[in-house]
């Protein structure tokens, strides 16, 4: 319990050991409170050590088993805030914004980063070799989830289709952002994205738990902005424009048969994306030059690239 006490106010001791803190890079140094989630995390990873060595016999008892289980249960508890994202007409708004040089990196990184949904992770390590073309030419994002491959059975890749806005970025920067290459701090990318958020006025209030002061606080949207808020807006925004797959009636909500006799192809999420976002369909050639739909190709037989 004094460690998960630790992990939240660890930011307290930096100033006060200095020769431990120095040499480690500033990402890994604490500089504000740590959510319960973050210790529960942490405590989770600990008390699965502590298992391994009770059933190889290194140590008689875990010290997770002298807690009670009312204590237990409160050290490794989590809390979620109310979520939050960015709707629709909000993504539009920073579509369609005027943004100074300074932001136009990272007004392009944004916004790509919501129409895949990955994770910054991942997202740091695509390059144009994870883009693919289905046979009938639509481009989409091929990878493995970092935090996830470990654990799934099949190491299954994640696809997502490009929507035109997405291909259009894709072209023009090849996924080469300088923006990313520091995540946190004054000048990285969240910060950034909360300046971009801030010029695009996207003040709507929404509420943050203060762990300090134990009160919910209404803050506007763009103080909170950070990469965590494309995906939460491409799953919300997916979500939303999706048919409920359980509206038949045959399964009931988190039925395993839905996934085991259903699955959506790289076509069908082609289609959803392009509604959720109100984006045109289109198809490629093998070297993404953007095919006019099949009625102007029927009048000039010619194609257009981006």
């Amino acid at each position: 319990m004094a460690f998960r006490e630790f992990v939240i106010n660890e930011y307290k001791y930096v100033d006060k050991y200095k020769a431990v803190y120095g040499n480690l890079p500033k990402t890994s140094v604490p500089t504000k409170q740590a959510s319960i989630n973050t210790a529960s995390a942490k405590l989770r990873a600990l008390q699965a050590f502590f298992n391994e060595l009770e059933e190889n016999d290194e140590i008689l008892k875990s010290p997770f088993r002298r807690l009670t289980k009312k204590r237990r249960n409160e050290a490794l508890r989590e809390q979620y805030d109310d979520p939050f994202f960015l709707r629709y007409d909000e993504v539009q708004q920073i579509m369609t914004a005027d943004v100074p040089d300074s932001l136009k990196e990272t007004k392009d990184a944004f916004l790509l980063q919501c129409a895949l949904g990955c994770r910054i992770g991942d997202y740091l390590k695509l390059s144009m070799s994870n883009i693919a073309i289905t046979d009938d030419g639509i481009p989409y994002v091929q990878y493995l989830p970092k935090k996830t491959m470990k654990t799934q059975n099949d190491r299954r890749e994640k696809k997502t289709p490009l929507m035109l806005f997405a291909l259009e970025i894709v072209k023009r920067s090849g996924f080469k952002f300088g923006v990313l290459k520091y995540a946190s701090g004054k000048s990285g990318y969240n910060a950034k994205i909360k300046k971009l958020l801030e010029h695009c006025k996207i003040d709507r209030l929404v509420n943050q738990y203060d762990e300090a002061t134990g009160t919910m606080l209404r803050v506007p949207l763009h103080t909170v902005g950070s990469s965590k808020l494309c995906r939460k807006t491409h799953i919300d925004i997916s979500n939303k424009a999706q048919v409920n797959m359980y509206a038949t009636g045959l399964h009931e909500v988190g039925s395993s048969a839905v996934e085991h006799y259903s699955m959506l192809e790289i076509r069908d999420l082609f289609t959803l994306l392009c509604a959720a976002f109100n984006q045109p369909q289109y198809r490629v050639d093998k070297q993404l030059n953007i095919l006019l739909d099949e009625k102007n190709k029927e009048d000039d037989g010619s194609t257009a690239t981006v």
